[in-house]
């Protein structure tokens, strides 16, 4: 059971100025006892006399225990909120400060350290305020330099396989065409790379997703449908599983699907559960694995695993990263069994969950 800070310094204070009173109160009251005691014992008073004189200072004693006690109870509940009252501020604006809110910093004039705490926090806020806006600007430059780029390279690239093309529908020199084969190859590869380097582009800038309840094995069954000829390759063993995804979801699948069958030569197996309001989807392979020392950085953008004959320069997997973040969820590979990988997509069912999480 949480207490709050409230609480606890109201406590502490009552301790600290009610207890010591308690204490002393209680000391005087059986000294004066002990004193009235003597008297009785030695000057031959009347006990009932004697013990009225008592039970009246006793009542006085308590009454006045009872109106300080008040007053200290009013002081402490004063001087506990000029503590946490500043510290329940700060700790909203900190709240606002992560969700990308710059704007809300509290005033505190307490004239100790906690307006020192929140001039330093103001500091840190105006200063990472600024440093967001310019890393903004920087991100729209980049975007902006990136769309350009891989437009004019498109029209080039566009050019050259246009006319390789149109080379090699003339040309009837086994060599020569064996050469313009070769330029029309890497020609569909920059196609590639240009492409994935767009839809990177625009995921970083947010693009905005659409959730709706699909059923994630018919997405599945559509994805395989694209590998034409290693469609015998790919086993589906997950059961009927809904969830709120954007089509982009597919994109993830498809990549990953694709993957497996690149590194592997042997059957991908899908498979799928529903735990606690969320999806599972794993994606297995027995190809060669991949070590330990890697399992983060094929996530990373352009990290790449080096194999012969395998395209790609490695933003797949960051792209497929970014959209599951995007749904709320997270990714990640383990070792499969006897050997091979696991590809693992952990998502909410439901967007609306996913959305009460981060609040």
């Amino acid at each position: 059971m949480r207490v709050k800070l409230f609480t606890k310094v109201f406590v502490l204070f009552l301790l600290l100025s009610i207890l010591p009173l308690v204490i002393v109160g209680a000391r005087i009251s059986l000294v004066n006892y002990m004193a009235l005691q003597e008297l009785v014992n030695q000057a031959g008073l009347q006990e009932e006399l004697v013990y009225s004189i008592f039970e009246q200072t006793l009542r006085e004693a308590v009454t006045y225990t009872i109106y300080v006690i008040i007053i200290v109870v009013i002081i402490a509940i004063f001087f506990t909120a000029s503590i946490v009252g500043p510290v329940e501020r700060l700790k909203r604006a900190t709240k606002k400060l992560s969700r990308g809110e710059y704007s809300e910093v509290p005033e505190v004039r307490t004239g100790d350290e906690l307006e020192s705490l929140a001039e330093s926090f103001r500091t840190m806020a105006e200063r990472l305020r600024s440093t967001m806006e310019e890393l903004e600007q920087a991100n729209t430059q980049k975007r902006v330099f990136l769309d350009i780029m891989c437009h004019d390279l498109s029209n080039y690239v566009s050019i050259i396989g246009g006319f390789s093309t149109l080379l090699a529908e003339k040309e009837t020199d086994p060599e020569k065409l064996k050469i313009l084969g070769i330029i029309n190859r890497n020609v569909r590869k920059i196609e590639e790379v240009l492409e994935d380097a767009r839809r990177f582009a625009r995921l970083e800038k947010g693009t905005a997703m659409s959730f709706r309840e699909r059923n994630l094995r018919e997405m599945f069954e559509s994805v395989k449908g694209v590998f034409a000829e290693e469609q015998h390759r790919i086993k589906l063993k997950l059961p009927e599983l809904h969830a709120e995804v954007d089509d982009l979801m597919e994109d993830v699948f498809l990549n990953l699907i694709s993957n497996a069958l690149k590194y592997s030569e042997h059957e991908v197996i899908v498979e799928g559960e529903e735990r606690d309001g969320r999806v599972r989807i794993m994606v297995r392979d027995y190809g060669e694995g991949i070590p330990d020392e890697h399992k983060q950085l094929i996530f990373e953008r352009f990290w790449r695993r080096e194999k012969e004959g395998v395209r790609g320069v490695g933003l797949g997997l960051a792209i497929v990263k970014s959209i599951v973040e995007m749904h709320g969820g997270s990714i990640w590979v383990e070792d499969n069994s006897p050997k091979g990988s696991v590809f693992i997509v952990d998502i909410p069912k439901k967007q609306d969950a996913h959305a009460d999480e981060q609040k």
